[in-house]
């Protein structure tokens, strides 16, 4: 909010009236006054920027959960005065970023399994849920319904993610398993034709309506929870020492429907 005084304050000429020393020394305090406002008290790793791991660094396609799940952050931080930095990584062990007190907030969509937790991290209440599924081409429909179609066959599956405990429990012998570091290479594999199917998820918001994840050039298979019975759910990984912050969190979470 003061930030926004501030380039009031420089368009009407206010600050601009100022010279020397003077000038210098409200700048300086406004500045300081908008990362102190900033978050209604948040404390994060730099006062007013929320640091946030992120898995893409500008995802573009309606389909894309990282897309999603940016704007979802985006929201959170407009209502708290922040201003987001994004930082890029793999999936794999994301969830320990925020307990290292590298970021903030992880956004990778990390379901909430217990061997995910530790110390100096908390898990957000969760913003969606997912089932497993794979991933084939609409004209293979009548070839494969089912994990144990693919015998001899290529599943790809991204390292670290659930879809890889899902396939690794569920194969029978004979499924040829291909791993990459990210979703983008597994895509790329995939439409080259070196993959016949790709283990993923089907995104359901928390009431349960299917989150459209794909479009007609693509056709779900398989669909099974990766633990019988229990709901796969999602959650934000929150640093402990950004105080209130998971609070806040929790707090968006609970009145903001996902996705926006």
């Amino acid at each position: 909010m003061i930030l926004k005084f501030l380039i009031a304050y420089k368009h009407f000429g206010l600050v601009n009236g100022l010279v020397g020393p003077r000038r210098i020394i409200l700048l300086c305090i406004l500045i300081t006054l908008n990362g102190c406002f900033a978050g209604k008290n948040i404390e994060t790793i730099r006062p007013g920027i929320l640091t946030v791991a992120v898995t893409s660094g500008a995802p573009t396609g309606e389909y894309d959960s990282q897309l999603w799940i940016r704007r979802y952050i985006e929201r959170f931080s407009e209502e708290h005065n922040f201003i987001v930095s994004w930082v890029v990584v793999p999936f794999y062990e994301s969830w320990l970023l925020a307990s290292k007190g590298e970021v903030d907030l992880v956004a990778t969509n990390v379901a909430s399994f217990s061997d995910r937790v530790s110390a100096g991290a908390t898990f957000s209440a969760p913003f969606l849920f997912e089932r497993r599924a794979l991933r084939i081409r609409p004209e293979d429909q009548d070839l494969y319904s089912h994990i144990n179609d693919f015998i001899g066959k290529r599943v790809g599956v991204v390292s670290g993610m659930a879809a890889e405990r899902d396939v690794n429990s569920r194969a029978p012998d004979g499924v040829i398993v291909r791993t990459t570091d990210t979703f983008a290479k597994l895509y790329a594999e995939f439409d080259a034709g070196e993959l016949d199917a790709i283990a993923e998820a089907e995104y359901y918001s928390l009431d349960g309506e299917v989150i459209p994840s794909h479009g007609d050039d693509v056709v779900l298979i398989d669909h099974h929870d990766l633990n019988p019975g229990q709901r796969e759910e999602s959650v934000f990984v929150v640093r402990d020492s950004s105080t209130k912050l998971i609070e806040a969190v929790n707090e968006f979470i609970a009145r903001t429907r996902f996705p926006l």
